[in-house]
């Protein structure tokens, strides 16, 4: 064998050695590591969380996903928010949503510890937890759940209360890392960019790209209100539509004023698992002194999102 050769021979064995250690890098590990969350709590964790209090439905949703749904033992808010399809359109993965929370709550099995806002820190204490999962909107005025919760010696994470699409991917990379559960976050947030990617291409053919819009959430006698970021937000901005209700907060609105002077060409409602009954509530406006005068409405330029398909 030549120098020539050898030396070939030399270069191919040292870039298939480097390939391989960049692959082995990439893989992610599945081992818990200590993160900071989105309350500045530093969170390690030594062992697997066999009881799971979320204050949240995101965070039941994610822990769920990564392979926790058996150790959530209390939830906010109402059994029917988890009454909804598992089937994610355009994720070709398996996930574990937590519909089985329906039947758990009604049968006892898991605790509600009251509403998204009014929860306590004591009926969460009383469903003797390894970890509590909140959202940062439900301590941004007020810490003193979370750090009651604390002093009782409950480690308590707090996930980020926005809602765009990064924000989502975030909040499973956070929880991944915590949990040592890298590999399945991967898989996920993965499959999640792709069929985001190929929505943004949908959009971006539509007939109403550049438009303005408005994506109003809807939520029966609570009122009317308007995220400062959204999944649906992030995907309709990327792509060259103008939101025409921007706001820095989320805000509750007066629909019929803010609707008529914003005067968007289509609107996106979501019912906020309400379980409206659209056809009354589109009657309604239609039947409004000044929401009937919007040309979208009169128009029929709106789509309603029901959380329960």
């Amino acid at each position: 064998m030549d120098k020539k050769t050898m030396s070939i021979i030399g270069i191919l064995v040292i870039a298939v050695v480097a390939v391989a250690a960049i692959a082995v890098f990439m893989v992610p590990h599945d081992q818990k590591e200590g993160v900071t969350d989105y309350a500045g709590n530093v969170i390690e964790l030594t062992k697997d969380p066999t009881r799971i209090v979320c204050t949240d439905v995101v965070g039941a949703e994610i822990v769920s996903d990564l392979g926790y749904n058996k150790a959530i033992v209390g939830v906010s808010s109402y059994a029917s928010v988890f009454d909804v399809s598992s089937d994610i359109v355009g994720i070709d993965l398996d996930l574990d949503y937590p519909g089985n929370l329906v039947a758990d709550i009604e049968s006892g099995k898991v605790a509600i510890v009251g509403s998204y806002y009014n929860w306590t820190a004591d009926a969460v204490a009383a469903c003797e937890p390894d970890i509590v999962i909140i959202s940062k909107e439900q301590i941004s005025s007020d810490t003193s759940k979370m750090t009651q919760l604390q002093t009782l010696g409950i480690t308590v994470i707090v996930l980020n209360n926005e809602y765009g699409f990064q924000d989502s991917l975030d909040n499973y990379s956070l929880l991944g890392k915590i949990l040592g559960k890298q590999s399945m976050t991967k898989k996920i947030t993965d499959a999640m960019t792709s069929a985001f990617e190929k929505i943004k291409e949908v959009a971006a053919k539509s007939d109403l790209a550049g438009k303005k819009y408005a994506y109003i959430c809807d939520s029966g006698s609570y009122g009317f209100y308007i995220y400062k970021n959204h999944m649906i937000i992030t995907l309709l901005n990327s792509v060259g539509f103008v939101n025409s209700m921007p706001v820095n907060a989320t805000t509750k609105i007066q629909f019929q004023e803010e609707l008529a002077k914003a005067n968007p060409d289509f609107i996106i409602l979501d019912d906020m698992s309400m379980g409206l009954d659209w056809a009354t509530v589109v009657a309604g406006w239609k039947a409004d002194p000044v929401l009937g005068e919007v040309d979208c409405i009169k128009n029929d330029m709106f789509w309603c999102l029901e959380y329960k398909p």
